[in-house]
């Protein structure tokens, strides 16, 4: 694939925070409210979505960016329907695509049973209806209630990824070869004077000196990238769902793929790493958060090495991408609070050792 340039200029200019809205411009997450279910709105959405109004009993919004309501139907199913998203960096069908696509990838099992199905989708609108798995809690709040993740589900969710990441990808990157990731950390870390001066947050420039300090390290990890996986790219805790009983047939659902593309493998692992990191963190100087961390990351990476062969030379990638994950973290509290605060600080302080030294030990003492 040919590099294009555009797209790393929108990566250098969106990683060192510069072209983002000002702090409380971005628009915060809806709330969940009760939908009227007999609502003229809704009945040909419905309709187009193979859904009959007549067995619709409740209509609820769930918390998110872009629109998606919970329907519960008559018979105790639901539906969820997803509308694109207004953010014009998301307003595709990558989405719609990637769930078309897992029917067709050779899977096991238990990687299937742990991904959304499509049920229907409205090419119009680009409304899209999916599966639900009901009774279930996020993986961010296990972390933040309990800390440790019981073993059952990481090892579901070790497994799930692990079958995702070996299946192949050939015939897909032929259909879909503008699906190429890159490293989302930027080649160049130097801004121009117009830029310096409309930089993010008014703790800009620490961030931005950070930034530039691991110059090479971002080098390093554009040159030992290897995109021969379909990767979810944004395995964020929030993004996996776990059924409240870990003995469940399919304890783990992992959601929103409208990131996802062919990439390394490892940033899927790193990415999840991080959170765990992240969530140690934030509760910074309590000694259960270490602990809690060591456990999850611990396990999780033991039961992925053994299913997928984890390439042991390679298992420093993951902790660098890990220390993006929390460069990713400090900069997201720059641009929306305008400010990194103590937990952006740490954020920005551990991924840069992290990327610098990536082992665990780093962080985690």
């Amino acid at each position: 694939m040919v590099p294009n340039p555009g797209a790393d200029e929108l990566l250098r200019a969106r990683t060192l925070g510069f072209h983002t809205p000002r702090p409380g411009r971005r628009i915060a997450p809806r709330r969940t409210q009760q939908f009227d279910h007999r609502s003229a709105e809704l009945a040909p959405v419905f309709t187009a979505l193979h859904i009959d109004p007549d067995s619709v009993v409740r209509v609820s919004q769930r918390v998110s960016r872009r629109l998606v309501l919970m329907v519960e139907l008559a018979d105790g199913s639901a539906r969820l329907l997803k509308w694109p998203d207004t953010d014009t960096e998301h307003d595709n069908d990558y989405e719609y695509v990637m769930l078309s696509l897992f029917d067709r990838l050779d899977l096991s099992a238990r990687t299937r049973a742990a991904l959304p199905r499509l049920l229907a989708a409205d090419r119009q609108t680009g409304t899209i209806a999916l599966d639900v798995m009901q009774d279930c809690v996020r993986l961010s709040d296990v972390i933040r209630d309990t800390r440790v993740v019981d073993t059952a589900y990481l090892v579901h969710l070790a497994a799930a990824m692990a079958g995702l990441h070996r299946a192949s990808i050939e015939e897909a990157y032929a259909e879909y070869p503008d699906w190429l990731l890159r490293p989302p950390v930027p080649k160049s870390t130097i801004p121009t004077p117009y830029e310096y001066a409309h930089g993010c947050g008014i703790d800009f420039d620490v961030y931005l000196r950070t930034m530039q300090e691991l110059k090479h390290d971002f080098l390093e990890i554009h040159a030992e990238w290897r995109p021969d996986s379909l990767i979810h790219c944004d395995l964020r805790d929030d993004n996996i769902l776990l059924a409240r009983d870990p003995q469940a047939p399919a304890p783990v659902r992992i959601i929103d793929w409208e990131a996802a593309g062919f990439g390394d493998p490892y940033f899927d692992l790193g990415t999840l790493v991080g959170q765990f990191l992240a969530a140690a963190l934030r509760r910074h100087g309590d000694p259960d958060g270490p602990r809690a961390a060591r456990h999850n990351i611990r396990t999780f990476l033991i039961a992925y090495r053994r299913l997928a062969e984890l390439e042991h030379s390679r298992e420093e990638q993951i902790f660098r991408y890990a220390g993006v994950l929390l460069l990713v973290q400090a900069a997201s509290r720059l641009q929306l609070l305008g400010a990194l605060g103590r937990i952006g600080h740490l954020c920005l302080l551990y991924g840069k050792q992290l990327i610098q030294n990536p082992t665990p030990e780093a962080i985690l003492r």
